[in-house]
């Protein structure tokens, strides 16, 4: 049963919204809005687990889970989109101009701190699909990648979701309050970091 607050806050995403919270296929829409925003959509996954959290609070962690799975798996597939770019495009252009000595030692610094460059995106409000695409596109390590990409998903969904579970309809407000300026100050930390390495 919701409360009075939790369900001003379901209806508050409107009686289609309402409706996709409490549908089978909503682990499905969840999916496929968290690989759908990883990719290319410009959308945030926060606010719609939060609400499928509200809705079913017994399944935070599956939903969570879901979340944190096809983000990842969404990233992956940006990766390798910005790879295939930079083979058919990239290449070309390095060679062009003779840039491939400058882009060898450029390559090697930033595959040398691509799980900082990558838990930059994953973790913080910075669109975690630019960072997946230009990991592929400077040729990160995959295993890199993908690792700091787990790591910095379950940090941030896992916050999120445990925050909702725990706090219930209060979550958004504390979430944008506190959380967001967490990750801002993590990913402050983290890109001074980066940029000191590279120089």
């Amino acid at each position: 049963m919701d409360t009075p607050v939790e369900q001003r806050y379901i209806d508050e995403v409107g009686k289609h919204g309402a409706r996709w919270l409490r549908s089978r296929c909503a682990g499905w829409i969840l999916a496929a809005i968290s690989f759908a925003e990883s990719v290319f959509a410009p959308i945030l996954i926060d606010p719609f687990l939060i609400a499928l959290i509200l809705a079913r609070r017994e399944r935070w962690l599956y939903y969570t889970i879901i979340a944190i799975v096809f983000s990842v798996i969404g990233g992956v597939v940006a990766y390798f989109l910005g790879a295939l770019f930079f083979d058919f495009i990239g290449t070309w252009v390095i060679g062009f101009y003779g840039l491939e000595d400058e882009f060898a030692a450029i390559h090697k610094r930033l595959d040398s701190n691509g799980f900082v460059f990558v838990l930059i995106g994953a973790l913080t409000p910075i669109p975690y699909k630019l960072v997946a695409l230009a990991s592929g596109l400077a040729q990160i390590n995959f295993m890199t990648f993908f690792f700091a990409s787990v790591v910095g998903r379950i940090l941030r969904l896992g916050l999120v979701g445990g925050a909702t579970y725990i706090v219930g309809p209060h979550a958004l407000p504390l979430i944008r309050k506190h959380l967001l300026q967490l990750a801002y100050v993590i990913g402050i930390i983290l890109i001074v970091y980066f940029i000191v390495r590279l120089l």
